[in-house]
Parts: C-alpha cells; structure tokens; sequence
C-alpha cells in the first residue's frame, strides 16, 4: 500500500521507498520522511493532485507521484485491539 492509497485520518508506518531518485529521497529524509516513521494522511487535494501528510509535529505536502513512492503499512487503532 502506498501513502497515496491511505486514507484520511489513518496512521500507517513508512516501510520503503520506491523511486531511484536520490534527490527526492533526499528531499523526504530532510522532511523527516524515513523508514520505520509514523505519519499520518491529513487530508487529500481535489482530484487527489496532492496528499497532506503529518509526520511528527509537522505537516508536509507531497504531490501525488511523491505520495504513491512511499510504501506504508497500516497500523491498527487502539480502539480496535480491544
């Protein structure tokens, strides 16, 4: 699943990266954008152009290609454990 895929207001944790340009991982890894990093989807842009993304304390906007090259697994809620 990518970060493009999830959905508002789910907290997914980054697994990998699939892009071979340096540049734009260089440019998620000054953001805070790493693997094992627990983000989550804020909100989606009309026509999905652009997600916005809390990783930390910071929100980041990605543009959809940027969005659907980071791979994410979901997490589950506290809620639903029980």
């Amino acid at each position: 699943m990518t970060l493009y895929d999830c959905d508002v207001g789910k907290q997914c944790k980054i697994v990998r990266f699939e892009t071979q340009d340096y540049a734009l991982k260089d440019r998620f890894m000054s953001f805070g954008i790493v693997k094992d990093r627990v983000c989550c989807v804020v909100s989606h842009s009309i026509r999905r152009l652009a997600v916005a993304v809390m990783v930390g304390d910071t929100q980041i906007a990605l543009r959809d290609s940027e969005a659907k090259s980071i791979i994410v697994e979901p997490l589950e809620s506290v809620d639903s454990k029980a």
